[in-house]
């Protein structure tokens, strides 16, 4: 991931800001989604020698944010915060915090205590 510009790259694809679901149809991702819904990836993602579970949402027909979820570990449905905590360590493997800012927008690891799931999201600006 290129941390200044905001760029990573998923199994030969490269996501960034102003990234469009028109860029999207024209990925090996696409499968007729209609991007206003979640996209979940098919495929399991390996970055850095883990393996995610990655989400695309899309806002007007511009990537909002990808949410990955990593599934290396096997963790009870009554214990999902212990995944947070594993992202917070393989955020801090790659020297940022649980929560970071850039000029393009964010990266964060997020538990939701409502849907009970643990992600880290890398989140874009809107209208850059």
């Amino acid at each position: 991931m290129n941390l200044k510009y905001g760029i990573i790259e998923i199994n030969g694809e490269i996501f960034c800001p102003g990234y469009t679901f028109d860029d999207f149809q024209k990925s090996v991702f696409f499968e007729g989604q209609d991007g206003v819904r979640v996209i979940k990836i098919k495929d399991i993602v390996s970055i850095n020698d883990n393996n995610f579970i990655v989400s695309l949402f899309f806002r007007n027909k511009v990537l909002y944010m990808i949410s990955m979820m990593c599934v290396d570990i096997d963790i009870p449905f009554s214990e999902e915060i212990k995944r947070k905590q594993f992202h917070d360590e393989f955020l801090a493997k790659n020297r940022l915090n649980s929560e970071n800012f850039f000029d393009w927008g964010n990266i964060k690891s997020v538990y939701d205590s409502k849907g009970n799931v643990s992600s880290i999201n890398i989140i874009y600006n809107a209208g850059v």
